[in-house]
C-alpha cells in the first residue's frame, strides 16, 4: 500500500514540476497548463500540455505531464497513446505503466496484461500479484491464480483486500460455495465490507438460496442509509425475483475492482487528489462500476472541479440503480456552480420518476428552501413526510425544515406544530432547541422558556457560534445585558466575519454603554453584510441608522421597548 501511496503522490505532482528546457520554449501554455493543474482544473490543462508537447514532442517529462492531465480529464485514449510512448522509451513512469497495463485488460487481452506484470513492478508487489492473479483468472488458469490471491492474504494490511477478490474472481467461474467461504473469511475473521462488497455478499447468499440472509445483511449493513439501488437489490429479493450475480462478469472488470478498492483504501493518505487517476483508470477497466463512477465525481467536486464533475455524474445510465445518486450530486455539483435553477428542475425532474423515494423529496425540498421558494418546499417536504412508514428519532429533520419553511411564509402556527414534532422525535435536538428558542426570543415570546432551549443547545453544542449567539441575544432581550456581553463576545470569537453576530454585539455593547465599541462592531458587521449569503437576513440600513443615531433612537422610532443604557462614552 505505501508504494501505491506514493505512485498517486509521484503522479500528480508531476503536472505541477518545474518545465524542462524544451518545455521552456513554449513557456505560455505550459505555464497556463501548470497553473490549470494547480487548480485541478484538468480538462484546459491538458489542452494546454498538448499544446506546448506539440512543440516539444521529445520532452518526455512533458508527455508524461500531459499524460496526466488527460487522465485526470477523464480522457483515456490520449493518455493511454502517450503512455505507450513512456513506456517504449526510458526512464520509470510508473502511471504510464499502470495505464499500458489497463489497455491489456480492457482489450481482454490477459496474456499481456501477465506478461506485462512479471516484467516490472506496476503498482506495488501486493497489488500486483492481485492483478496477475486476475490476469490468470482471465487465461482460464484458476487454480495458479487462487494461489496468487493466497499469497497476498497474509501480506499485512491485505487480508480483506485478498479475500475479497478471491471471493470474486470464484463467482466468475460459478464456485458460490467457494466465493462464500471466501467472503466468510475462510475460518477466521470475515473481510472488512465496502458498499459493492455488500452488493457483492448479498447477490452470492441468494445463488445459495439464502434470501433470508441476504435481506437481513443488507437490513443490518446499510440500516437507515440504504440507497435506491440497495433498496431495489432488497425488493427483488424480498419478491422472489432472478437475481443473478451480475457484480462482475469477465477478469477484466476484476482488475478494475482492485484499482476501484486501492483509491478507496487510500482516500485519507497523501497525494488524495491522485485517487482520482486510479478511479477512472477503473471505470475503464471496468464500465460497468458505476461507483467508480460516483467515486470519480465525487473527487471532483472535493477537488474544486464541480463542471467535470457534472459530466462524469452524466455517464452512469437512467437505466442503472445508481441513476439516482448520480442525479442527487449532478444537482449539488449544479448548485456549486451558480446554476441553482437547472439544479431543482432537475431533482424536480427526478422526484417526477421516483415517486416514492424519500430522499429525493427531502433534497429538492432543501433546494427549493434555500432559493427561497418555501411554497414548493413545504409541498416537498410534505411528499417526503408521507412517505414515512414508522416515525423514528432521524425523521425529525423533516419536520425542522418544514418547519423553518412554514415560518419564512409567515405560519407560525404550523411551523411550531413541525417544530414540537421534531422535538418529540428528538427532544435532545440542539438545532431545533436554537431554533425555535432564538424566534421566540425575535418574536418577544416565552423569552423565560427560549432561554431554556437555547442553553440546552449550548450545552450540547458549546463551541458553535450561532448558538452561543443566540443565547446572548436571549439574555439581552430579557435584560440580562452584563452576561450577554459574556456570551456575545464569545460568540465573535467564533464567529468573527458573520455580520449578524457582529451587529448583535454592537447592540449589547451600546446596551451597556459601551458605545464607541458598538459602533466599531456596526462598522465590521456591514462591511461583512456586503459577501453575506447566511440563513438570516441583514438589514444593512438599520445598521446604517443605528450608527448615524445611536440604538435607543432607532428602537424610538421603531416603536421598541426602551433599553435602560449604562453611563459611557
Amino acid at each position: 500500500m505505501k508504494r501505491s501511496a506514493k505512485i498517486i503522490y509521484v503522479m500528480l505532482l508531476s503536472m505541477t514540476l518545474g518545465a524542462s528546457a524544451a518545455a521552456q520554449q513554449a513557456s505560455g501554455p505550459y505555464i497556463a497548463a501548470r497553473q490549470a493543474a494547480l487548480a485541478h482544473d484538468y480538462q484546459p490543462a491538458a489542452d494546454y500540455f498538448a499544446r506546448a508537447l506539440a512543440q516539444s514532442p521529445r520532452d518526455s517529462v512533458l508527455v508524461s505531464q500531459t499524460m496526466t492531465a488527460f487522465l485526470a480529464s477523464g480522457d483515456v485514449k490520449k493518455a493511454h497513446a502517450l503512455a505507450r510512448l513512456l513506456v517504449a522509451g526510458e526512464g520509470s513512469y510508473p502511471l504510464a505503466e499502470v495505464l499500458v497495463l489497463s489497455e491489456h485488460f480492457k482489450r481482454n487481452d490477459y496474456q499481456a496484461a501477465l506478461d506485462h506484470l512479471e516484467a516490472t513492478t506496476v503498482v506495488g508487489r501486493a497489488i500486483d500479484e492481485l492483478l496477475k492473479g486476475w490476469a490468470l483468472v482471465g487465461l482460464g488458469q484458476m487454480a495458479e491464480a487462487l494461489r496468487r490471491f493466497d499469497a497476498v492474504i497474509p501480506v499485512e494490511g491485505m487480508r480483506s483486500f485478498a479475500l475479497y477478490q478471491k471471493g470474486l474472481a470464484l463467482t466468475l467461474v460459478g464456485d458460490f460455495e467457494g466465493a462464500a467461504a471466501s467472503f466468510g473469511g475462510q475460518g477466521q475473521a470475515a473481510p472488512a465490507l465496502n458498499y459493492r462488497g455488500s452488493l457483492a455478499w448479498a447477490q452470492i447468499l441468494v445463488q445459495l438460496d439464502r434470501s433470508d440472509d441476504a435481506l437481513a445483511f443488507l437490513r443490518d449493513f446499510h440500516g437507515s442509509g440504504a440507497d435506491h439501488a440497495v433498496n431495489s437489490l432488497m425488493a427483488q429479493i424480498a419478491a422472489g425475483a432472478l437475481v443473478e450475480f451480475d457484480l462482475l462478469r469477465n477478469a477484466s472488470e476484476g482488475a478494475g475492482e482492485v484499482l476501484h478498492l486501492l483509491a478507496q483504501a487510500l482516500q485519507n493518505g497523501e497525494g488524495q487528489d491522485g485517487l482520482l487517476l486510479y478511479t477512472r483508470l477503473a471505470s475503464h477497466m471496468a464500465p460497468r462500476n458505476m461507483q467508480a463512477v460516483l467515486l470519480s465525481a465525487q473527487l471532483l467536486e472535493q477537488l474544486g472541479n464541480p463542471q467535470l464533475a457534472i459530466e462524469t455524474y452524466t455517464q452512469v445510465p437512467r437505466s442503472h440503480p445508481a441513476y439516482v445518486q448520480a442525479e442527487l450530486g449532478r444537482a449539488q455539483a449544479l448548485q456549486e456552480i451558480g446554476e441553482g435553477t437547472t439544479a431543482i428542475e432537475v431533482l424536480t425532474q427526478l422526484a417526477g420518476s421516483f415517486e416514492n423515494l424519500r430522499s429525493i423529496h427531502m433534497t429538492l425540498g432543501d433546494f427549493l428552501r434555500q432559493d427561497e421558494q418555501y411554497a414548493r418546499a413545504v409541498r416537498s417536504y410534505d411528499r417526503a413526510i408521507a412517505l414515512i412508514d414508522q416515525p423514528a428519532r432521524k425523521h425529525w429533520y423533516l419536520h425542522y425544515v418544514r418547519g423553518t419553511a412554514h415560518d419564512r411564509l409567515g405560519d407560525w402556527a404550523a411551523a411550531m406544530r413541525d417544530f414540537d414534532r421534531a422535538l418529540e422525535l428528538a427532544p435532545d435536538q440542539f438545532q431545533v432547541l436554537n431554533y425555535v428558542g432564538y424566534t421566540l426570543v425575535d418574536r418577544g415570546e416565552q423569552l423565560d422558556e427560549a432561554l431554556e432551549m437555547i442553553q440546552k443547545a449550548v450545552a450540547a453544542q458549546p463551541d458553535a457560534g450561532y448558538i452561543i449567539d443566540s443565547l446572548g441575544w436571549a439574555q439581552y432581550r430579557l435584560g440580562f445585558y452584563n452576561e450577554a456581553v459574556v456570551h456575545m463576545e464569545r460568540a465573535a470569537e467564533l464567529m468573527a466575519t458573520d455580520p449578524i453576530v457582529n451587529d448583535h454585539l454592537g447592540d449589547v455593547y451600546w446596551a451597556v454603554g459601551r458605545k464607541t465599541e458598538a459602533r466599531f462592531q456596526w462598522r465590521r458587521a456591514l462591511s461583512f453584510a456586503i459577501e453575506y449569503s447566511g440563513p438570516e437576513a441583514v438589514d444593512p440600513k438599520r445598521i446604517q441608522r443605528k450608527l448615524e443615531v445611536g440604538l435607543a433612537t432607532v428602537l424610538a422610532e421603531e416603536g421598541a421597548a426602551p433599553l435602560k443604557v449604562a453611563d459611557g462614552d
